[in-house]
């Protein structure tokens, strides 16, 4: 099968339009998608990995490499259990208002005793703690002769 049989077949199992995926592909028309469809003319290598994100696989699996249509979302089921990928589908076919409103309600639920696992190794995050952006370890260069002039703007740029 062809790179654009695959991706048209992969499309429709999804229920994606030629225009919804053209658009989040960065094309702008859906006859950008027709042609590559109907003989792959048009898919710059660039392009490949957008799409193969868009439509939930891998650009090996668009190349035709792979039999499997394995995705992002096989690894977060892997990690976190079978629901999550089916959230993370569910939460995709949903317009801007409505990923708004379910992650309001999540953000309700884990405040609730009720729904909280016993031991949580998900480490949140405030929106003010800013500690992940702090280095882990740090050196001065030796490839150059550090200046004082030098040491005195990385401390502002730390101190920020």
């Amino acid at each position: 099968m062809e790179i654009g049989q695959i991706i048209k077949r992969r499309r429709e199992e999804l229920g994606i339009s030629q225009e919804e995926l053209a658009l989040k592909a960065g094309y702008k028309s859906r006859s950008s998608i027709n042609k590559i469809e109907v003989d792959g003319r048009g898919l710059p290598q660039s392009k490949i990995e957008s799409i193969a994100k868009i439509l939930k696989t891998t650009p090996a699996y668009l190349m035709g490499w792979e039999n499997d249509t394995a995705s992002a979302f096989d690894y977060v089921n892997n990690c976190f259990g079978t629901d999550a990928g089916e959230i993370l589908e569910n939460f995709h076919r949903m317009n801007e208002k409505g990923q708004k409103e379910a992650l309001k309600r999540v953000r309700e639920m884990v405040h609730i005793p009720e729904y909280i696992k016993e031991q949580n190794n998900v480490r949140t995050l405030s929106p003010k703690d800013k500690s992940y952006l702090l280095p882990v370890a740090s050196h001065e260069r030796t490839d150059i002769e550090v200046t004082e002039e030098m040491k005195r703007h990385d401390d502002a740029f730390f101190d920020e």
